[in-house]
């Protein structure tokens, strides 16, 4: 019988924050509460850059009564994440602390990427995009978000910042010459308009989903007059339809499209930004037809979760994702990526093969594999230092499927991947959680070992066998075909970077002879 597993699952949108308690028995999935409060963090946020207290207040109100509720159904793991909004808003940690006091809720306050990342685990629960390629786009309150997903892989993601309710803040009323709204917010888009024609580089697009409680709304619309088509829970709409349905809601005023509509307020005031905002990456991708899933990043939170079982494994795809993100960015950089490879192939290795040494999940073996393939990435820069250029360049670059904390440490670990191991000494590190800190120095004293192992940079170890003695950690090397090396260079390597490994776990790591 298989076993019921239960997930409390938080939102927090520019517009509104949504909140769900599923139950998962093998595959079969059933929502047993569902809310949206209308809170809209961006509204203040955008204009002034905080969170005032009375919206303070109110969300802490909410996220007590969502833990009442979860504890009420046993849910077994909640978690809470954020967007655009808690991205930008200044005392948004005054907010994450406040909610755990009263909740014992961490709210994770996710970036763009991340965002989009959850996006995409989403709509595949829905519609196969296994095969062809396929453009996904969430116009939220506060950004835009645009994944390009190539037979089943997502190769690009992007975040704007051109929400529907940030558009609202930023353009003016319609002046006097005559601009109307639509005009004015169709001037403001061009600039978007000319990245994403990029991004597609004219290549055909095989399906467009959108994705958002307006573009929803939208097909509620027309399929009360039979102009979708509904199938499986997927809706159908002509994109024409999208546009025209758009122009006429433009025409109306709010309280018209309330009192015509039955519009909540507020869906009424972003439901026209939104849909032109669909309606144009539509005809830039050349499409005929939009397809409505009816799903958000909750979904793909959720299915991040089952597949997951609750965060102590990570499944395949994931873990694909991040590595070919991983590799766009080292391409980007001109990255080795023979060595790469080489490091990342052993570094694993070791891992697995010393678990009982450091105990780490398969979350921080994903993180470990993004280390292996970036730690050179800022030889670009200069390779003298260049472990700090690679900090830096990883931690302003974005990485489809890590958040924005993982890539923090992915960019430590690349830090500490020679020269000085994790100190105190150094602010970054030591403004880290315990439990951080412990991470970045076992995953580092393993990343320190793998890149020593390929120190010539010809991937001579192509595999290892490790043997855990009393005090030492021998490392048994098999060569690649046709090599005869005696290693001088990597055991050299290894008595050097692996002294940190030794210290840490009290097993000198040996190399011997292959």
């Amino acid at each position: 019988m298989p076993t019921l597993q239960r997930f409390g699952i938080v939102d927090m949108g520019s517009n509104a924050i949504r909140m769900m308690i599923a139950e998962a028995s093998g595959s079969a999935i059933a929502i047993l509460e569902s809310h949206r409060l209308p809170l809209r963090l961006g509204r203040d946020v955008f204009e002034s850059g905080q969170i005032p207290e009375a919206t303070i207040s109110a969300v802490v109100d909410a996220f007590r009564r969502f833990r009442a509720s979860c504890d009420r159904m046993s849910a077994q793991t909640v978690r809470a994440i954020a967007t655009s909004a808690m991205r930008e808003a200044r005392n948004r940690e005054q907010v994450i602390d406040r909610v755990r006091a009263a909740a014992n809720i961490d709210i994770e306050v996710i970036s763009g990427t991340q965002e989009a990342y959850l996006l995409a685990q989403a709509v595949q629960t829905k519609i196969d995009l296994s095969r062809g390629r396929s453009v996904l786009v969430d116009v939220g309150g506060g950004s835009v978000e645009v994944v390009l997903v190539e037979d089943g892989q997502v190769t690009g993601a992007d975040s704007y910042r051109l929400g529907a309710l940030r558009m609202l803040a930023t353009l003016p009323e319609p002046n006097a010459s005559g601009e109307t709204f639509v005009e004015l917010l169709r001037q403001h888009l061009q600039g978007l308009e000319r990245r994403i024609a990029d991004r597609f580089d004219g290549r055909r697009i095989d399906r467009f989903v959108a994705v958002g409680g307006n573009i929803e709304t939208i097909a509620d619309l027309l399929a009360a007059r039979g102009e979708n088509c509904t199938n499986n829970g997927i809706d159908t709409l002509p994109l024409a339809q999208l546009d025209s349905e758009t122009m006429a809601l433009a025409r109306l005023s709010n309280e018209a499209r309330i009192e015509k509509y039955g519009l909540k307020p507020d869906r009424a005031d972003t439901i026209v930004p939104a849909g032109i905002v669909y309606a144009r990456i539509g005809e830039i991708a050349g499409i005929e037809q939009v397809l409505v899933p009816r799903v958000g990043i909750k979904e793909g939170l959720l299915a991040e979760l089952l597949a997951g079982h609750g965060g102590a494994f990570v499944p395949e795809e994931h873990v694909d994702t991040v590595l070919s993100a991983c590799n766009s960015l080292g391409r980007k950089y001109h990255f080795e990526k023979e060595h790469a490879e080489s490091v990342l192939r052993l570094a694993r290795q070791i891992f697995d093969q010393t678990r009982e040494l450091h105990g780490l999940d398969s979350r921080a073996r994903v993180l470990l594999d993004a280390a292996a393939l970036l730690h050179d990435l800022g030889v670009t820069v200069n390779n003298d230092g260049h472990h700090k250029h690679s900090q830096y360049l990883i931690q302003a670059s974005e990485i489809v499927g890590l958040s924005e904390e993982e890539r923090h440490l992915v960019a430590l670990l690349v830090r500490y991947h020679r020269k000085a191991p994790p100190s105190r000494d150094h602010e970054e590190f030591a403004a880290l959680r315990r439990r951080e800190r412990s991470l970045v120095e076992r995953l580092a004293a393993i990343l320190r070992l793998a890149d020593a192992l390929d120190r010539q940079h010809a991937g001579l170890v192509r595999s290892l066998e490790i043997i855990v003695r009393d005090d030492v950690l021998e490392l048994r090397p098999s060569l690649a075909p046709m090599q005869h090396s005696r290693l001088t260079l990597e055991r050299q390597a290894i008595e050097e970077k692996g002294a940190y490994f030794g210290q840490l776990f009290g097993k000198r790591p040996l190399l011997l002879a292959p």
